[in-house]
């Protein structure tokens, strides 16, 4: 249980105003500039494109890092300071390695697609809750989870509490956590050891399933950078890199990501036992260094599901720091024991207690992981894998609407066809050139190749307009937004269908359990 209390208010301005700033919500501000679309279709209404001002709020995380870095030197060393301060994330050369790879990922239309449907999925996750999203002090979570890793680690990013989450906004990382290993000092490696991956105390680490559960989904092949303090590999193709994504429950699933490549352990429709090892702690995607990025989604999808509070139970905790100033949702005590909400600038470890698992919890897992195997929804199912390729089929048809959006600003429409064309055909051989490689242990996501197939319809799509569809009256770059928008509604319906099929499945199995 921890032992929180709350410090007094801090003084200085400076300790005032970054309390100010981890409350600010960009996205409301930037919301604002959808003020600006009528003025574009109705010439009496031309004044309203000033409103295009306000999505320059959507810039404010990029500023917000060197904000923070400096009102925390302004601040004096004897007053409260914040609960994260305490933990060493590198110096200026850190922050100056990951402002410099921003444009090279935002360039990346993997990246994009990705972090675009992040939004568009926000809406949806708002709609599937009836625009209350769950809380902290009111959810009521179906299983009882463990943290995911033995030893002691370092909460460095998210919390229960807004101003210290992960990211409040997209909604699918509201609770998510960023896990790292420190020394007494609030370093994440030993002194002078430099940047490369290996020097960090997390690294390679063992991953743990949080519960009970049945795999739905697994990536074991993104690229990794050998080094860290900013930098990140160029060519990511999920802003996860390697992950696993467990079913727990109808309506919970846990997401374990930025996983060491071949370090995966489990295929999708593999029964997972609570603490059973599933990966190692690594360095892919979007990464400035290594850490374990854990958040409880209520969706198998992680572009349209919504993120969870969860407590874990058997928790240890200590602030090596200041305490946060935060409204403690306290811990909860139930039929599994005690469970603890933790946040950022705390030390956590768990503590094993009566076998790490009650019996009725493995037993309903099991029969729910069972019943996926039998194929009445599971993910190894040959429905499943359909699914699974026409959704990679529709996020490829959102890589190439980016694309033929973006490259036609600068671009013809047979430099966009081409463009398109190349790129599916480096997926071609990206996939054959793993296929040699099967025995390495790399475990292939499901129906990844239907993202070249997907980019590659859209090359066609493009190369009929240029020759034919110019007639029709619509430019390149609304082409580029409605393959887009045409890609995510398929995405989503598919996904909602999935997601139905795994929660009725599972809610079968516990009964018959």
């Amino acid at each position: 249980m921890t032992d929180q209390t709350t410090p007094a208010e801090p003084a200085s301005f400076a300790a005032r105003i970054r309390r100010r700033l981890r409350s600010l919500e960009p996205i409301h501000v930037a919301l604002l500039g959808l003020l600006a679309i009528p003025g574009h279709l109705f010439d009496s209404l031309a004044a309203l494109q000033v409103f295009w001002v306000f999505f320059l709020a959507l810039l404010w995380p990029l500023v917000a890092p060197l904000v923070e870095l400096a009102l925390g030197r302004a601040a004096d060393a004897e007053e409260a300071v914040g609960p994260t301060d305490w933990i060493e994330t590198g110096d200026w050369r850190t922050y100056a390695a990951w402002y410099l790879m921003l444009p090279l990922t935002i360039l990346n239309p993997l990246v994009l697609a990705q972090d675009t449907m992040q939004f568009l999925g926000a809406a949806v996750a708002y709609a599937r809750h009836r625009g209350s999203m769950p809380a902290a002090g009111s959810y009521e979570q179906r299983r009882s989870y463990r943290l995911p890793f033995d030893g002691r680690w370092t909460v460095v990013n998210g919390s229960y509490d807004r101003d210290y989450s992960h990211s409040w906004f997209p909604v699918n990382q509201r609770y998510a956590y960023d896990f790292v290993i420190t020394d007494a000092d609030g370093r994440t490696s030993p002194e002078g050891s430099g940047s490369r991956v290996e020097s960090s105390y997390c690294y390679d680490e063992p991953v743990l399933a949080p519960a009970d559960g049945a795999v739905i989904d697994v990536c074991d092949s993104a690229f990794e950078s050998s080094r860290g303090g900013g930098l990140s590999h160029l060519l990511k193709r999920d802003i996860r890199g390697n992950y696993v994504v467990i079913q727990h429950a109808p309506d919970e699933y846990s997401c374990l990501a930025h996983l060491v490549p071949g370090s995966v352990g489990v295929e999708p429709g593999d029964r997972v036992t609570r603490g059973q090892r599933i990966g190692r702690c690594g360095h892919t995607g979007n990464s400035s260094d290594p850490h374990l990025h854990f958040q409880l989604q209520d969706h198998p999808d992680f572009e349209i599901a919504a993120g969870l509070p969860v407590a874990f139970d058997d928790v240890d905790a200590e602030w090596p720091g200041a305490e946060a100033p935060i409204d403690d949702p306290s811990t909860r005590n139930d039929a599994d024991g005690a469970r603890t909400f933790v946040t950022a600038g705390q030390r956590v470890a768990h503590v094993d207690r009566d076998g790490d698992a009650s019996s009725r919890t493995r037993d309903i897992t099991d029969a729910a992981s069972e019943a996926h195997d039998a194929g009445s929804g599971g993910a190894t199912d040959r429905r499943r894998a359909g699914i699974e390729f026409l959704q990679r089929v529709a996020f490829g048809a959102c890589v190439g609407g980016v694309v033929t959006y973006f490259v036609s600003i600068v671009a013809s429409w047979l430099v966009v066809a081409e463009v398109l064309a190349a790129g599916a055909a480096l997926g071609v051989a990206y996939r054959l050139g793993l296929s040699l490689r099967r025995g390495d242990g790399y475990v292939r996501r499901p129906g990844s190749i239907g993202t070249v197939v997907g980019a590659g319809l859209v090359a066609t799509v493009v190369a009929w307009y240029g020759t034919n569809g110019f007639a029709i009256g619509v430019g390149l770059l609304a082409l580029g937004a409605s393959t887009f928008l045409a890609g995510f509604v398929v995405f989503l319906v598919l996904g909602e269908y999935d997601g139905r099929r795994l929660r009725a499945s599972f809610a079968d199995a516990v009964v018959r359990a």
